[in-house]
């Protein structure tokens, strides 16, 4: 008897070691899924957040985290290759990769078994990221909300300092190569800021974060944030028009190079990484860039705080003879989002998840908090932030990992500009009108004082009323993805590489040589035949029809 007892004591022992996450959920009493997340983020506090400990008391799920670290590509490539996948994943733009492998399950089925919030935000707009096969394979990163659209903010556009803004009186060039020319002049009047050498422009030329310089000819030649190639209305459809060798990078490069031969065009940006393209930024001698505001918004905070006037304001430019239509309208993303693997253990406990997050009471939760907390409510149903919530919520540390929403804000996501059912706030606090007069700091008031604006969004409204709507059909051109070993999806690597290698040589091209070096690079991209890179930019237009034919037809 003795003997059995001892042997009953080193089981109770040794089973919950060897059980892993059986062992813990039969101790915590919740369901756990392992997700693969396609973007860098610091490992998921022990202590949970707020958000996050609501969620598991609401669902009785607890989700163990993976974040990407290095080569999405790559990283996406060996999980596929490997047949060994977590619950689910978010591969973001290579989610090719993951069909061609066979490793995501069609959702149609669990979607209507599963899923009633999930068809109640998506709607009709579920077609779009419908595949070619009839099956829905994964959940949209970001999809708008309804037709009613509103923000304060462009998002992109060209950053131009407060401090050049200030000393030309807050000007609005009409055209790119006018604020060139005051970039120049204000740097040989201030040939050092903070000790540090001035620079007139700078650009993030490093891994996929390097479109800040790739797809400045499309952008600053008046066209939203499309990227792959130029997209215009032409006889009442959408026209795809590849613009690497043509005019407007000819043209914009040069006036790039232009700046370097003033030796203001800061070259360091060719070798620099991301973290050190944020702190060549902090420095506050760069006067300006083209940018998204997302990809440096830590910096922009930073420089805010410090009440300095050494932070950006996008300014709607574009390139002499172009309108500069900028702004972009609602960004359905449908070519990337989040996946069940074929290896989930249990799709339908995950598919409730998800239709958990697609709940109004989750979304409203995970954008504006708790309500009485985090944001109030006045007397007529208009969600707002008082003085203290709001710097509560400027506090970035706080917001990714106390309240912890950041770790789910990548997939089953509206857009930010969206409204809610309630057709008067929006689903993204920054954007609903109150909070963003009561986050305002001083020196940006002075800004929007200057242009005689109330909101940045209207200085791009002024020159061009608004975004195309219409867009919004297939927007954006860049979330169009191509099988991974596709001749498209390989001839546009060709081309990229060959881009890759010409840009910095156009940029720093010394005076009198640019030409050839132009003609060199078009002569290489013509080594690529006709008909390859003619079927490049077919895919895309025919990814843009289908998009606009779910979404209702031109």
């Amino acid at each position: 008897m003795k003997k059995l007892f001892v042997l009953i004591f080193i089981v109770a022992l040794v089973v919950p070691a060897f059980a892993g996450g059986a062992g813990q959920r039969a101790t915590t009493g919740l369901r756990e899924y392992d997700i693969f997340l396609g973007y860098e983020k610091a490992d998921y506090p022990t202590g949970g957040t707020i958000f996050g400990d609501w969620l598991e008391e609401q669902t009785g799920v607890r989700i163990n985290w993976e974040f990407n670290v290095g080569d999405l590509q790559q990283k996406v490539g060996l999980i596929a290759a490997s047949g060994d996948y977590p619950d689910a994943i978010h591969p973001r733009n290579y989610t090719q990769i993951l069909l061609a492998a066979g490793a995501a399950i069609p959702l149609n089925n669990l979607i209507e078994s599963h899923g009633p919030n999930l068809k109640e935000i998506y709607g009709d707009r579920m077609e779009m990221f419908r595949q070619p096969d009839g099956n829905i394979y994964w959940f949209p990163q970001v999809m708008p909300y309804g037709d009613e659209y509103r923000t304060p903010n462009p998002g992109h556009g060209v950053w131009v300092q407060k401090a050049v803004l200030d000393y030309f009186d807050y000007p609005l060039p009409n055209t790119l190569e006018e604020m060139v020319d005051m970039l120049i002049e204000y740097a040989k009047a201030h040939p050092t800021i903070d000790g540090n050498k001035t620079y007139a422009w700078t650009g993030l030329f490093w891994t996929w974060r390097e479109f800040p310089v790739f797809n400045a000819p499309t952008i600053l030649s008046g066209h939203p944030n499309d990227a792959a190639v130029s997209v215009d209305w032409v006889d009442g459809r959408w026209k795809a028009r590849a613009f690497y060798d043509q005019e407007e990078s000819y043209r914009i490069y040069k006036l790039y190079n232009k700046m370097h031969l003033e030796g203001l065009y800061d070259t360091e940006s060719f070798v620099m990484d991301y973290d050190q393209y944020l702190a060549k930024l902090s420095g506050g001698n760069i006067l300006a860039f083209y940018d998204q505001d997302w990809q440096f918004g830590t910096v922009q905070n930073l420089l805010l705080d410090q009440n300095q006037d050494r932070w950006w304001v996008a300014l709607p430019l574009a390139m002499e003879g172009y309108d500069p239509e900028i702004m972009n309208p609602p960004q359905p993303q449908v070519s990337e989002g989040i996946t069940i693997s074929t290896q989930a253990r249990d799709p339908e406990g995950l598919m409730e998840y998800f239709n958990f997050l697609a709940k109004w009471d989750t979304l409203k939760m995970r954008s504006w908090g708790r309500e009485g907390i985090d944001y109030m409510v006045d007397a007529n149903g208009l969600f707002y932030r008082t003085p203290e919530q709001v710097a509560q919520w400027r506090d970035q540390d706080w917001v990714r990992t106390t309240y912890g929403a950041d770790y789910w804000v990548n997939f089953i996501r509206l857009d930010g500009g969206s409204l809610f059912p309630d057709g008067i706030n929006n689903i993204e606090p920054a954007t609903q009108p109150s909070v963003f007069q009561a986050a305002l700091r001083p020196q940006q008031i002075e800004v929007l004082e200057g242009y005689g604006v109330d909101t940045f969004a209207q200085i791009f409204q002024d020159r061009h009323p608004q975004p195309d709507m219409r867009r919004s059909t297939y927007f954006p051109a860049w979330t169009i993805t191509m099988p991974p070993d596709s001749p498209e999806s390989i001839t546009g690597t060709r081309i990229g590489d060959i881009r890759r290698r010409y840009i910095p040589q156009l940029i720093m091209a010394p005076r009198g040589q640019y030409d050839r070096i132009w003609n060199e690079f078009v002569a290489e991209i013509n080594q690529i035949p006709q008909r390859d890179r003619d079927a490049h930019t077919a895919f895309l237009q025919r990814e843009i029809d289908r998009r606009v034919e779910a979404a209702g037809g031109y």
